[in-house]
């Protein structure tokens, strides 16, 4: 049970890190497909902070799951597979 718990533990961190990394990629990303589609239809204006995505509370649950995740497969490891 206690090899379980440790591997789902570290599988929250990891996908706690992975929805960072997503985040991070999709914020540089967009504001370059934002560009191409702004010069592509050739209308209107253009700013690379319009296409900048907001993810505070996506990123601060991300954080939550890489602490809880490492805590918790500390606690587990500690006690003993």
């Amino acid at each position: 049970m206690n090899k379980i718990l440790f591997f789902f533990s570290n599988l929250i961190a990891v996908i706690g890190i992975c929805i960072l990394f997503t985040t991070s990629i999709l914020n540089k990303v967009m504001p370059m497909l934002g560009l191409a589609a702004y010069q592509a239809a050739a209308g209107g204006g253009y700013s690379p902070s319009d296409y900048v995505m907001n993810f505070i509370v996506i990123n601060l649950f991300a954080i939550l799951l890489i602490t809880i995740g490492v805590v918790v497969g500390y606690k587990v490891y500690k006690r003993g597979l």
